[in-house]
């Protein structure tokens, strides 16, 4: 009696099995494609903080089991350095865009700026992450933040033809950090954040056309 009930219970089970395969299917490991990590990654980044890009999160937004993901990455710094690399090559298509379509030095330069910030309050946790290469561990600098730099110095170098890359260096490193400074709110004092943005960015941009 004991070895027939047994026999019922195995065969009433086994199919409930096959269904839950069938309806919930696991992509292939191979199937997951650096673009699908990437784009998984920078939705969690900007959806739920940085905090958040796990190497467990992503398996589960691209629907693979988490080991299946050290195929393609060896830490969970690796998707923050897709996340980086990947805001580097939008930022770029922005900012050649813009200051290609500018007529003159001042305005190339004012393109830039106006191209960071943008981005910064698209993709506020990517920006974040643009120039952070060191403190994550990486090696060469990205292909999107070497194409991301040409793009600046080329742009620079209307303005400075000698060696724009101290006026790239320090363009980017005010517009990068007022756009971060925005994005934490730590503009705490009042006023319009807007007009402190213009007064800074024609100030500067007076002083290096000036140096030109």
């Amino acid at each position: 009696m004991m070895a027939t009930v047994n026999s019922h219970m195995i065969e009433e089970r086994q199919p409930a099995r096959t269904a839950a395969t069938e309806e919930d299917p696991m992509p292939a490991p191979q199937r997951v494609t650096r673009a699908a990590l990437t784009a998984a990654a920078r939705a969690i980044a900007e959806d739920e903080g940085i905090d958040a890009v796990t190497i467990s999160a992503v398996a589960t937004a691209v629907g693979v089991r988490p080991p299946s993901l050290y195929k393609h990455v060896d830490h969970r710094h690796d998707l923050l350095r897709l996340i980086a690399d990947d805001a580097a090559r939008e930022l770029d298509e922005d900012v050649a865009a813009l200051a290609g379509s500018a007529t003159d030095p001042a305005a190339k330069l004012t393109a830039i700026a106006r191209a960071f910030r943008a981005f910064s309050a698209r993709s506020p946790r990517a920006s974040s992450l643009l120039f952070s290469g060191a403190a994550l561990g990486a090696g060469p600098q990205s292909e999107g933040m070497i194409a991301l730099t040409r793009t600046l110095l080329s742009a620079v170098q209307a303005t400075t033809p000698a060696d724009p890359l101290p006026a790239a260096r320090t363009l980017t490193a005010w517009a990068h950090g007022f756009c971060t400074m925005e994005q934490a709110g730590a503009f705490q004092l009042g006023g319009d954040v807007d007009e402190a943005f213009e007064f800074g960015l024609t100030t500067l941009v007076g002083a290096l056309t000036a140096r030109g």
